[in-house]
């Protein structure tokens, strides 16, 4: 396959790019906060569930947002708690992951993007600005973020994968479409749904580096060249 028919290389975040924790007790236990296994109930997971999704589909302001999932956690954590271990999810960059996509945006015909169901807060977290959008001091954690030409999320989008309208309304924002597009989750439903729209899509297993995947997928396509063994 030809590199010239693929023109945006797009990424998910947490699972691909950003590693992040993938328990309530992870969490919690990187947030300092203890863990509490009645806050974790199937019916109070669903009724945060419920809650995550409209944040981050941008409905909650994120004040609200840590209230509501505190109702929710049988009186074991506060908003403020809540809003330590939601800082807590997101833990680093993968290995590798800075220096793939900086070599994808060395092509002269392909750029890359991000496309995440996220929220404000996250958003804010991992391009290192403050409740203002204002840059803090120092490094950023995730210089990563700062690559993508089009970095994009549901929360500014107003709709979550694998919806149809996330798609629809990043091609209206990109000016990319069907095969000019290949990208890359760790969630099947998401690569599904962008399979039906005519997204070239490959899935990220979580048992193994994502950088090592995406570099052979992107090999197998012809977007990046194999070095030659000397």
């Amino acid at each position: 396959m030809s590199n010239n028919e693929i023109k945006l290389v797009c990424f998910d975040l947490g699972g691909v790019v950003i590693r992040i924790c993938h328990t309530w007790k992870e969490a919690c236990d990187r947030a300092g906060l203890p863990y509490y296994i009645q806050a974790d109930c199937i019916a109070l997971k669903q009724a945060r569930e419920t809650i995550i999704n409209a944040h981050m589909r941008g409905e909650y302001e994120d004040g609200t947002f840590f209230q509501r999932l505190a109702e929710r956690s049988a009186g074991c954590y506060t908003a403020e708690d809540i809003r330590r271990i939601h800082e807590a999810w997101l833990i680093d960059v993968f290995p590798g992951m800075e220096d793939t996509v900086a070599e994808i945006n060395k092509l002269p015909t392909v750029e890359t993007a991000c496309l995440s169901n996220t929220n404000a807060e996250h958003w804010r977290q991992m391009f290192h600005l403050d409740e203002n959008d204002n840059p803090l001091p120092g490094e950023t954690p995730y210089p990563v973020m700062r690559l993508f030409n089009h970095p994009h999320c549901s929360h500014l989008l107003k709709a979550t994968k694998p919806g149809e309208t996330i798609y629809r309304r990043f091609e209206e924002m990109t000016g990319y479409s069907g095969g000019e597009i290949l990208y890359f989750d760790d969630l099947p439903e998401n690569t599904d749904a962008a399979r039906r729209m005519g997204w070239r899509a490959e899935l990220i297993e979580l048992d193994g580096n994502p950088a090592d995947q995406i570099r052979e997928h992107l090999y197998r396509y012809g977007v990046l060249k194999r070095e030659a063994n000397l």
